[in-house]
């Protein structure tokens, strides 16, 4: 909100002869009012009131017990008030100001008026005016980005067992004896329907 002020000049013209036109140089005093609102910090007392107990002792004489002539049993009895204690605490609380700044500027104007007119200030105008301020804000917008990550892990491949024949000589009765030994292989399946198409 904006309020902005000026004092414009104004001719007085008289009854006589009207002479030529006068023109002249004034300058127009213009003046803007802007309220800028701020957040403050401030202390603020918190009051409220409270009654305290307050008790004093009371010195009484004893007046049936026997004494001395020149000093007298006595005993002490309390007596006790109640009375309003105002307690405070001083919290900080967020509010908002509003702060006027005012900024004026001289205006030059040409006013021209007969020779049997006055030129003399007027009185004050105002108006208020709305303005629409636009203020960057930073904004940051976040978006989750699927990544693929790959590494080679080590995979054991299919087992089975394949039948070898191995040939041993023996001194004893030399002889070519054929025994069967089962062997673990390791292939990939695969690669052995690749082979077999080949």
């Amino acid at each position: 909100k904006v309020k902005k002020c000026r004092i414009p000049y104004k001719k007085k013209c008289g009854s006589g002869i009207v002479g030529p036109e006068i023109c002249r140089r004034v300058t127009e005093t213009l003046c803007e009012t802007t309220y800028k609102e701020y957040a403050l910090d401030q202390d603020e007392a918190d009051c409220k009131t409270v009654e305290e107990i307050r008790c004093e002792k009371i010195p009484f004489d004893i007046l049936h017990l026997p004494h001395a002539d020149k000093q007298k049993p006595f005993a002490e009895k309390e007596r006790c008030e109640k009375w309003p204690v105002q307690k405070c605490q001083v919290n900080k609380k967020n509010v908002k100001k509003i702060h006027p700044d005012t900024q004026c500027k001289k205006i030059p104007r040409k006013i021209c008026a007969p020779s049997n007119c006055q030129v003399f200030p007027g009185p004050e105008i105002c108006n208020d005016e709305t303005r629409t301020v636009i203020q960057n804000v930073p904004e940051e917008e976040c978006d989750l980005q699927p990544q693929e990550q790959c590494r080679t892990e080590s995979t054991l491949k299919n087992c089975i067992k394949v039948p070898k024949d191995i040939c041993v000589s023996t001194r004893k009765n030399p002889k070519t004896i054929t025994k069967p030994v089962v062997k673990n292989w390791c292939y990939d399946p695969n690669e052995l329907k690749k082979h077999a198409s080949d």
